[in-house]
């Protein structure tokens, strides 16, 4: 890749691979979560699996006044690379230079901004590389594992095991770490007549991966959806607007695998806890479990997964998945469909289960 952009603004990423998932079909065989902390970074390997990674990275201003901006780098030695980002403008193609979004430049005193990020490897573990920056300070070579509970199999769907540097935090705990605006203090605004969302702004990704190791990313361009006054959320994604950047391929989607005449669109539908927005400040980040119904290609089923969520400003939240979604073929009747798609582009495999990440922001009504 001769260049790699993933910028983020309220906190859209603008480039077209926002943010690279794992590979389609993937052993996640996790059985440690690295760590290598610095005076004021934290690189932290989330999850890996056989020819790829996901990590975090978290930057703490521990200094006396706030920042007005901040950039950090790294450089792998062996073979891992970055394929995309979120919450952060990365440039590069090793070394990599990760400079603040547009919505996260200010980190008061003794708070932190945490972004993430995915990449290719070989056969070997995730590199923790060394961490060179202004609020970096000196580096330490120590590193440590958190428990193997937050490892996952690909045999099942993401449950309660949080992939990012916060995994160890219980469900629905609150965090200040999250970038803090100087108006962190302003107390919540209620709001009483729900949420819609910004589909501009949003974004919703899934990856496929051919012959074992031929990763890519897609996109739907048409998502829908609000959060009503009573804490229903309900998603719409429009299926017919599949993107993966072929047209030829796009069309066999469509046909082949969703069969859009008969199952245009896909829902998602959770119950938001009572208080889950309400009672954050502007700029507050949370993390929770949530289990959410997906009525996809003519069948419904539950995924578990764990989301963060922030409120932006008083009128504005962001929700954003954790680990990515994994959402098994076999689950939505859709296995005869990967076949084939398999058998019309002539390829040896295609995998049948496909992680999803997104980020979805919400506008009070």
């Amino acid at each position: 890749m001769s260049s790699l952009k993933a910028f983020a603004k309220d906190p859209r990423p603008a480039g077209a691979l926002t943010r690279s998932l794992c590979a389609l079909g993937f052993s996640l065989a996790v059985s440690a979560l690295s760590i290598q902390a610095q005076a004021a970074c934290l690189y932290t390997v989330t999850g890996q699996w056989t020819n790829g990674f996901s990590a975090s990275i978290k930057v703490t201003n521990d200094g006396t006044t706030a920042t007005n901006g901040w950039n950090l780098g790294w450089q792998y030695a062996g073979d891992n690379r970055v394929t995309g980002g979120w919450d952060v403008a990365l440039t590069g193609t090793n070394p990599y230079t990760a400079k603040n979004a547009g919505w996260n430049g200010t980190i008061q005193p003794n708070q932190s901004v945490t972004f993430g990020f995915q990449g290719t490897k070989g056969a070997a573990a995730a590199e923790i590389p060394v961490l060179t920056g202004p609020l970096c300070g000196a580096t330490s070579s120590t590193s440590s594992s958190i428990p193997s509970s937050s490892s996952r199999s690909s045999s099942s769907l993401p449950s309660s095991s949080s992939l990012p540097s916060s995994s160890s935090l219980p469900s629905s705990s609150s965090r200040s770490s999250s970038s803090v605006p100087s108006s962190a203090s302003s107390s919540s605004v209620p709001v009483t007549g729900g949420w819609t969302l910004n589909t501009t702004d949003s974004y919703l990704n899934f990856a496929t991966t051919k012959n074992t190791h031929n990763l890519e990313v897609h996109n739907f361009t048409s998502i829908g959806g609000d959060i009503s006054a009573s804490g229903v959320a309900t998603l719409t994604i429009d299926l017919n607007t599949v993107n993966t950047g072929v047209a030829l391929r796009d069309q066999r989607m469509r046909d082949l695998l969703f069969e859009t005449v008969a199952n245009p669109t896909a829902t998602v539908t959770v119950t938001v806890p009572a208080t889950l927005i309400s009672s954050l400040t502007i700029g507050q980040t949370t993390q929770t479990d949530i289990t959410a119904s997906l009525n996809l290609h003519g069948v419904t089923a539950n995924i578990t997964t764990k989301v963060s969520v922030q409120k932006l400003t008083a009128s504005r939240v962001v929700v954003q998945s954790l680990p990515p979604v994994l959402v098994k073929a076999e689950t939505y009747n859709l296995t005869a469909g990967v076949e084939a798609l398999r058998a019309a582009v002539g390829i040896a495999s295609i995998n049948a289960s496909v992680p999803v990440d997104f980020a979805l922001v919400y506008d009070a009504r």
